[in-house]
């Protein structure tokens, strides 16, 4: 490996499984010291085991890396706080943190008609870490004039998967993002987002269920891989990419990474507009309204 990030230190949540233990063996290759967060639960957030984290600090050490296990929870304040201090502890600073960590809420895929237990745990998890992080670890790269917060988002972001409240939290990270990197732009500290696409044990909940569809359609058992997510490995070289002096000049973007494919998502911009005869104090009717958004905000031509 080139060893890009060698001095640096990196925080990576949920690193114990899937896509967050594979950015942390690549940047431990790339010669960061890792802070490998997991509490350890199941795919749905529960229960606690130190192995996970464990497992990947063995397997960093054994190739040569330095890294050192956490097991706080980043669904709460103090367990964001105590993540970051581990990297200050052992290494020194927290000069990037990956806000990577997820698990499936179950409760929270009944839409508004969640309950506020569900609607609470996914706000913590998936936003409230996020905040909690760069409370936590953003001054102190400010201060030193290097820094980079990547978090992870998804396609539910954008309203597309019939999942208001993943939209909602997913969606609050993209703009917390975008806010930050234009506060701080120049600053040396980047933020950026990234919607991964790859088979995790989340994948694996609904692999049955793909297989009978992919039954149903006549497609031969030895082509269903065709069908599948790209393995989590190839997630990482993005991730890792947007953490080295290479991709200074890049924050407030977000990037979808499906195995080998690498798609920026455009920013919001404004689109068209109106104003009636020129005069910005001018009271629209409902009957000019009628006439004038579906021909010049809505239509295609607009």
């Amino acid at each position: 490996m080139s060893q890009r990030l060698k001095g640096k230190s990196a925080l990576v949540t949920g690193s114990g499984n899937g896509i967050g233990k594979e950015v942390a063996l690549l940047l431990a290759a790339e010669g960061a010291s890792v802070v490998v967060n997991d509490l350890g639960t199941d795919i749905e957030g529960e229960g606690r085991s130190s192995a996970a984290a464990d497992g990947t600090v063995a397997q960093i050490t054994a190739s040569g890396g330095t890294a050192v296990a956490n097991y706080d929870s980043i669904a709460t304040p103090d367990g964001c706080v105590n993540a970051v201090q581990t990297a200050v502890d052992n290494f020194g600073a927290c000069d990037i943190v990956i806000a990577n960590a997820g698990a499936l809420v179950a409760g929270s895929l009944a839409g508004i008609e969640a309950d506020d237990v569900s609607w609470q745990k996914l706000l913590n998890l998936y936003l409230g870490q996020k905040f909690w992080l760069s409370r936590a670890a953003v001054p102190s790269m400010l201060k030193r004039g290097w820094g980079r917060v990547l978090f992870a988002t998804s396609e539910i972001a954008r309203g597309t998967q019939a999942n208001p409240l993943g939209a909602a939290v997913l969606g609050g990270g993209i703009a917390m993002s975008h806010d930050l990197a234009t506060q701080h732009r120049d600053s040396g500290v980047t933020f950026n987002c990234y919607a991964p696409g790859a088979g995790t044990r989340t994948f694996d909940l609904y692999k049955d269920q793909m297989d009978d569809a992919l039954r149903a359609r006549g497609v031969p058992e030895d082509e269903f891989g065709k069908f599948y997510l790209p393995p989590a490995n190839l997630i990482a070289p993005m991730i890792t990419w947007l953490c080295t002096d290479a991709a200074a000049g890049i924050s407030g973007q977000v990037f979808a990474v499906s195995g080998s494919s690498i798609t920026r998502w455009t920013e919001v911009t404004d689109g068209p507009s109106i104003i009636k005869d020129g005069d910005r104090n001018a009271l629209w009717t409902l009957d000019e309204l009628d006439t004038q958004v579906p021909a010049h905000l809505i239509s295609n031509d607009a």
